[in-house]
């Protein structure tokens, strides 16, 4: 790939795709996807995509290899779409949805979908999705925009129109500190204050991503008066106050929190032992790295 921008972690599991066993199940989530994507997409297209989806739904039903009912999928909803296609960014969208679409059916292959809700993603978000979704080429943040919709397809109203909005219109380089950021994340809701005021994160990356809507421009505080464990990337520290213990924090917006829960990446290895050591040196509290 030639931009990691979502390196760690987000990445569809393609063995996964090799592997699927449930051709009945992986229609019905195919139906759901494509749902979302008749919603989505122009009325200029609509005669085509029915078409197709009934194509694909053919193919897929007579495939007995796992392996080739994604590749129907793709050239099923390609062939006549790109056909009517005029211009190279039309062909360049159509593109893009079908990765993002598919992707969609590969993150939910796996998902029982007798835990699929009665309810779809409503018309208005599916419409915005597609909107947002449709310009995105880079590889990386396609298979993201393919986890969003995977996830509200499982959870009808989970992410904010907003969130789709905000990550539409963020750059790469932006995406990439956002990852580091998240390295930093406590409860996938904020981050401590000392981050910043010791330089650990850029404060210009910062300001960034508070112009993205990812993350407040204030700063606020918590405080501790009960023995707690805060959850990080992949790690725990206990904090056992004192007294009363409290510590600075910069919290994520909406927008932010929805998509740090989404970056899978490990907490930072240093911050972990700073944020530990600060604690201990308030003699508020005493933390430790919880098992």
């Amino acid at each position: 790939m030639s931009y990691s921008a979502f390196p760690i972690g987000i990445g569809i599991n393609t063995k996964a795709i090799m592997e699927i066993k449930d051709i009945a199940g992986f229609g019905e989530i195919f139906k759901r996807v494509l749902d979302s994507l008749e919603k989505g997409i122009s009325s200029i297209l609509s005669p085509y995509v029915y078409k197709q989806m009934e194509r694909a739904k053919l193919l897929i039903e007579q495939e007995h290899s796992e392996q080739n009912a994604i590749v129907a999928l793709k050239e099923a909803m390609t062939q006549d779409m790109i056909a009517v296609c005029k211009t190279t960014r039309d062909r360049n969208e159509l593109h893009n949805i079908v990765e993002i679409y598919g992707g969609a059916i590969a993150e939910l292959q796996n998902f029982d979908t007798s835990k699929l809700p009665a309810h779809l993603p409503s018309n208005e978000w599916a419409a915005h999705f597609y909107d947002c979704a449709k310009d995105c080429s880079d590889e990386e943040i396609r298979i993201l925009w393919a986890k969003i919709l995977s996830g509200e397809i499982k959870s009808p109203g989970k992410y904010f129109k907003r969130t789709l909005t905000y990550l539409k219109q963020i750059e790469k380089h932006e995406a990439a500190w956002f990852v580091e950021l998240c390295k930093y994340s406590v409860e996938n809701c904020y981050i401590p204050s000392f981050v910043l005021q010791e330089g650990i994160l850029p404060i210009n990356q910062y300001q960034s991503l508070v112009d993205c809507g990812f993350v407040n421009a204030s700063d606020c505080a918590i405080s501790i008066n009960t023995e707690t464990v805060f959850s990080l990337k992949g790690r725990k520290i206990k904090v056992v106050p004192n007294d009363v213990y409290t510590m600075r924090i910069m919290t994520f917006t909406d927008t932010g929190m929805q998509m740090c829960e989404l970056i899978n990446v490990e907490a930072d290895t240093n911050f972990i032992s700073t944020f530990i050591d600060k604690i201990n040196n308030t003699n508020h509290a005493v933390a430790s790295e919880a098992l």
